[in-house]
């Protein structure tokens, strides 16, 4: 007889016993095991999967990033906050990415400028969450797109910077592999690097100052979408504010004839209302009637003055000013935070939170804070931006973009649009008869018969194309005159024309000689530079909004500022020892006197610098040219400051160039696809306008 072993507990014991247990169960009792066993490895399999394919999409094919600064702003925001103008209803974002920029809250944005009515807003911190600062634009960016196809000029691309390539920047690319890309005036040019600068012109390439007769080759176009994607409010005559009106303040729209220098009575008529702007006109036989926009706002003392009650009707409504390079997403206005809180924001919100759009916790508001009060609380601390461009913009641009919503009656004959650059006016007739539109370009005094000036192509002297626009008819009509070129869009549709709309404007105007004109009242030019007239029967304006285009500043360093001016001859000509903030403020107050215009040394003293593209080698700038680190000025900046502390020599490889090379491009961003969410009507309330395609 076998003597009983010792019981022991053997991986074969335990699969026997398991064995003997499946073997003890029904068939169908089995069936329900197999099946969960497998439901239970498939789904681990499946989150396994989900996972290695996450991986991979977010390594290879896109991956999301959260804007952090304003540097592409407003096509992309990075920590801003978005305003309704207290007094015209304007919307407009401003910058405040500031308050980010320690752990510790150091500076509280509390105010910004409305671009359309320039009225200075004070935020309502403490009471409204729609004004507390949101978090930047999360967007998607494609790693894959550039396996296919090259980069292309305008895109948008997310790369690995330079100056230290373990940070991501997303900027404008606008100079290409084997090209010499140059900055003039606000407009970007480029050559091929085998047509050399004119020989008598070497100068050293890479951020060189040219005089105006070298070769920087072709000004580089953006196309209509880019354009409007990249453009800035100036004027909305949708938003009107009531203040104003009240004031009797003079309307930008005002009649005008060509040689009179006061307003005519029988032309246009204006009405404003807080719901808006309308102007009508009856033009008989061949008679033009003409609107005319000048660009003029309250001054901060003349707005206390409205606002208090008083009156602006003395205010001449035939003055205008230069339509400048003035960013509201610049224009923040910020103090102090310990004079805003007892208990400052701070970094740690929670996930919710961030969801929503906030970055920091809530803080403490101070007692004597008072949150959407006149900011004179803060006793001349306020500072205007981050740079001299805070207040009002330094440069003066000339490419405009302006949207008509027009009714004309049966009987009316002709259309005419205008944009004066330079001294030129640059026109669009519109046959209302035929719906033939025709372009023309024209140089002259009030008292001396006019110039055209011919368009690119043979003998082009003015451009035809058939619209649908016919007496009787309302249309949204949009003219722009941006990089030497014209284009029509009617009802948002770019209009096909015969021949090129494109031009040489140095031809016109010499690039020494370009500079904004005024001929008196009766031909203002630079000083009221959109017009608008109807021929014939009658007409009714609904709406005009008036864009500008980008304005790149010519720099190749920051030391002066984000100034196109050379600012020593600037001071040779102002006074040695002025400083640069007085310099601005003097630009500024010019550019509202048209009588000296002419005798301004800073036409002249605005630089042009071109940088060198090789092979494989990018120029990137960010959209908001006057707060942008980009490829004009990061060479450098690591060596200057002693920064390098890698122990990799390769870290900083192109830490001293100006210009990404190809390894260090990331991809190209395609959305946005998380802007932040609203705080009221109700929380979480979807920012529908902002998901959109960045373009």
């Amino acid at each position: 007889m076998n003597q009983p072993t010792e019981s022991k507990t053997t991986a074969e014991d335990t699969v026997s016993e398991a064995q003997a247990a499946f073997d003890a169960m029904s068939v169908p009792q089995q069936r329900a095991a197999v099946f969960r066993l497998q439901g239970s490895r498939e789904t681990v399999e499946a989150f396994a999967v989900a996972f290695i394919l996450a991986l991979l999409f977010r390594a290879f094919i896109a991956e999301a990033f959260v804007i952090p600064t304003g540097s592409m702003a407003p096509a992309l925001m990075g920590a801003h906050k978005d305003i309704f103008c207290d007094q015209c209803g304007q919307q407009f974002p401003i910058g405040a990415s500031l308050e980010n920029r320690t752990p510790a809250l150091e500076n509280a944005v509390v105010g910004g400028i409305c671009p359309n009515c320039r009225h200075v807003n004070s935020l309502d911190l403490a009471n409204d969450p729609n004004q507390q600062t949101f978090s930047g634009d999360r967007i998607l960016v494609s790693k894959f797109a550039y396996t296919l196809k090259e980069p292309q000029r305008w895109d948008v691309i997310v790369f690995k910077v330079p100056v230290n390539p373990k940070q991501n920047y997303i900027k404008r690319l606008v100079g290409l592999p084997g090209e010499t890309v140059s900055i003039r005036h606000g407009d970007i040019y480029a050559r091929p690097n085998s047509e050399t600068a004119t020989a008598d012109q070497p100068g050293d390439i890479d951020g060189s100052d040219f005089d105006g007769t070298d070769n920087i080759g072709q000004i580089q176009r953006k196309p209509p979408e880019k354009l409007l994607a990249m453009s800035h409010l100036v004027y909305d005559s949708d938003h009107q504010a009531k203040a104003l009106l009240d004031a009797s303040y003079p309307s930008r729209l005002q009649p005008w004839q060509p040689g009179q220098s006061t307003a005519p009575e029988n032309s246009w008529k204006v009405t404003a209302s807080p719901d808006g702007l309308t102007a009508t006109a009856q033009a008989e036989g061949d008679q033009t009637q003409w609107l005319r926009y000048y660009h003029r706002f309250p001054t901060e003392s003349q707005w206390r003055d409205a606002i208090a009650g008083g009156s602006l009707a003395d205010i001449d409504p035939q003055s205008g000013r230069l339509i400048t390079d003035f960013y509201a997403y610049d224009a923040y206005l910020h103090v102090d935070s310990d004079r805003v809180y007892d208990l400052k924001p701070a970094p740690g919100a929670s996930l919710f939170k961030r969801l929503l759009g906030q970055s920091r916790t809530a803080g403490v508001f101070k007692s004597n804070y008072e949150s959407g009060g006149d900011l004179a609380q803060f006793r001349g601390t306020v500072v205007y931006g981050g740079s001299n461009h805070g207040s009002e913009g330094i440069h003066w641009v000339g490419d405009l973009i302006v949207t008509q919503d027009i009714e004309t009656s049966g009987d009316a004959k002709q259309l005419h649009l205008e944009i004066v650059e330079a001294g030129v006016r640059h026109l669009c007739h519109i046959d209302l008869q035929t719906g033939n539109a025709t372009l023309s370009l024209e140089r002259g005094s009030s008292s001396a018969e006019p110039q055209s000036f011919k368009f690119d192509g043979n003998d082009n002297l003015s451009p035809t194309a058939q619209t649908s626009i016919r007496a009787g008819q309302r249309h949204a009509i949009r003219f722009s005159n941006a990089d030497n070129q014209l284009t029509l869009w009617v009802d948002d549709e770019v209009i096909t024309f015969e021949t090129p709309t494109t031009f040489d404007f140095a031809a016109i105007v010499p690039p020494d000689q370009n500079q904004p004109q005024y001929d008196g009242a009766g031909n203002p030019l630079d000083a009221a530079p959109v017009a608008i007239g109807v021929s014939g029967g009658s007409a009714e304006l609904h709406q005009m909004l008036i864009q500008r285009d980008k304005y790149y500043i010519a720099v190749n360093n920051s030391n002066d500022g984000m100034l196109d001016y050379d600012m020593g001859r600037l001071r040779r000509f102002v006074g040695a020892g002025s400083q640069a903030d007085e310099i601005v403020r003097d630009i500024q107050i010019l550019m509202g006197e048209p009588t000296i215009w002419s005798e301004f040394p800073g036409w002249e003293a605005r630089r042009t610098v071109s940088f060198q593209m090789d092979e494989d080698q990018f120029f990137p700038m960010g959209d908001n040219s006057p707060e942008s680190l980009d490829a004009r000025c990061w060479a450098g900046n690591k060596t200057r400051l002693g920064m390098y502390q890698s122990p990799d020599e390769d870290a900083y490889k192109f830490a001293d160039v100006s210009y990404v090379p190809r390894d260090l491009l990331v991809g190209k961003a395609l959305l946005v696809f998380w802007p932040h969410p609203w705080k009221k009507p109700l929380p979480f309330w979807p920012n529908l306008d902002r998901m959109q395609r960045i373009k």
